[in-house]
């Protein structure tokens, strides 16, 4: 799954949910696996992001993706 943003995550956001961040010409990529979250980080990110719950339990991976130029 996908979900676009308007910033960045914080370099202890990165650390704590071991970010794998990726970029090409015109994107920053995020990748999270949410099979290693626990349920209070799956809140936290369902809160922050706007991305379901049920969602965030279902999918093995979601990708935070910010567009750094237009």
């Amino acid at each position: 799954m996908q979900k676009y943003i308007h910033y960045d995550p914080s370099p202890e956001e990165i650390n704590t949910y071991r970010m794998q961040k990726s970029s090409d010409n015109n994107h920053h990529y995020y990748k999270i696996h949410l099979s290693e979250l626990t349920e209070g980080q799956r809140k936290h990110f369902s809160q922050k992001f706007g991305i379901s719950l049920n969602i965030l339990e279902s999918e093995q991976y979601l990708t935070l993706v910010r567009i750094t130029d237009i």
